[in-house]
């Protein structure tokens, strides 16, 4: 059925085809009404391309859709008079907005105004932070808690490589995994974090955790090596700052901390390993300030 503005546009050629007949009156009705068919058609074709590069422009545009989510974390024990303050603060911090969120990183498509790395995501807030005074009751022991999120997603996304992890609340927690179901082209999406994860301001870079997908150094998708570059500087440290509760760096100092020589020179100890005769034993670093003596 012809639309509204297809009769309009027919009318007009229909008043054209009118004047022609007037200025060249011996034009017979069968070549008339030939003409009239052909313009027809073209203005239905004129039309037609006209609509599908419309709708090519305005429904051709990425239409955002849900992924959902499930994310397993222990909290702190709730009989940890500590931990059930830092819970009561939860609360608070929930309903001034300090949520504990995540946020997607496209393995796919680079942002150059991020570096070029991966895209970000819109940050997502997990469902139902806070517990119920029946849950604190029957569950007074630190156990798995399971929580629901739901992320914006779009194809010009791509398929997510890695999460950033935001802990705004009172207290850290130990994060077990994320899954991710039903990402376009890609199904299940697991995650593997097995870490704790402090307050997001003890942080200089935010947590970082990636899919659980193994990748030869030069398979890593381009969008992730900012990611994981930035993971692994982290995690060698700068071999000076002193090393506190939620720090993650991986690096050894020798055995120069055994005796109190401060106290008394009779409490001095040698320093056991860092020679190149005994290089070993190492401890972990901890940067705290040598003796004054």
């Amino acid at each position: 059925m012809a639309s509204p503005n297809n009769n309009k546009l027919l009318c007009v050629v229909v008043l054209v085809v009118s004047c022609m007949l007037a200025v060249a009156p011996m034009a017979t009705a069968a070549r008339c009404s030939r003409i009239v068919c052909d313009l027809h058609g073209i203005v239905d074709g004129v039309i037609t391309t006209a609509g599908n590069v419309v709708n090519g422009i305005i429904g051709g545009k990425n239409k955002p859709q849900n992924i959902k989510g499930t994310v397993v974390l222990t909290k702190k024990n709730f009989l940890d008079f500590n931990a059930l303050a830092s819970s009561a603060m939860d609360n608070v911090y929930e309903l001034l907005g300090q949520k504990v969120t995540l946020q997607l990183i496209s393995a796919d498509i680079a942002d150059p105004a991020n570096g070029n790395g991966g895209k970000l995501g819109k940050a997502a807030s997990l469902e139902k932070w806070n517990p119920t005074l029946l849950t604190m009751l029957t569950s007074p022991l630190a156990s798995d808690s399971t929580y629901g999120v739901s992320f914006e997603w779009d194809e010009g996304f791509g398929t997510p490589g890695a999460i950033i992890v935001r802990n705004n609340q009172a207290s850290e927690f130990y994060l077990k995994t994320i899954t991710l179901e039903d990402v376009p082209g890609a199904g299940r999406i697991h995650f593997v974090c097995n870490s704790w994860v402090y307050l997001d301001n003890q942080y200089k870079k935010p947590r970082i955790f990636f899919s659980n997908k193994l990748y030869l150094p030069h398979e890593m998708p381009a969008p992730l090596r900012k990611y994981r570059q930035e993971e692994l500087e982290v995690l060698r440290g700068d071999g000076k700052t002193e090393l506190k509760t939620g720090d993650r760096v991986y690096d050894y100092a020798t055995y120069n901390d055994l005796g109190n020589p401060d106290s008394s020179s009779d409490l001095a100890r040698p320093i056991l390993g860092g020679s190149a005769e005994h290089p070993y034993p190492r401890r972990g670093r901890t940067s705290r300030p040598p003796s004054r003596s």
